[in-house]
């Protein structure tokens, strides 16, 4: 009998972790490129790679900017819904949740991650839209 209910809990907790990472939210701060009226095909800036402690000291200089960020994977959600990422000259939590992004466990491993800078309150984070291993 009391293995049914281990099993039950286990299965449970499982769920919920699933559930947890899987909630959907959106970026209110993401707005369509304004139509080109030229005529000329536009010109597209490639995202900035940066240094984490760069991000993190002047969060405001890139916020709703697509940016690149590399590192090594420290810590991971166990569904691969956000994680945190160390470049050696600091550390940034990725939430991966809001573009409907997974990533299989790889921590300690090197990755690159594009996105946006967010700042809510005193915190600085990265909405994670790809990452590269």
């Amino acid at each position: 009998m009391s293995k049914k209910i281990l099993v039950s809990i286990l299965l449970l907790g499982i769920v919920l972790a699933i559930v947890g990472c899987s909630q959907a939210s959106t970026l209110s701060d993401t707005q369509p490129a304004p139509p080109n009226l030229s005529g000329n095909t536009p010109v597209v800036e490639s995202p900035k790679v940066l240094k984490i402690v760069d991000v993190l000291g002047k969060p405001e200089n890139y916020q709703g900017q697509a940016i690149i960020v590399e590192g090594k994977i420290i810590t991971e959600c166990p569904s691969g819904c956000w994680f945190t990422l160390d470049d050696n000259t600091g550390t940034i939590y990725v939430d991966l949740l809001p573009s409907n992004l997974v990533i299989p466990q790889k921590r300690g491993a090197f990755a690159r991650v594009y996105g946006q800078v967010v700042r809510k309150g005193s915190d600085t984070y990265l909405i994670g839209t790809k990452v590269e291993f």
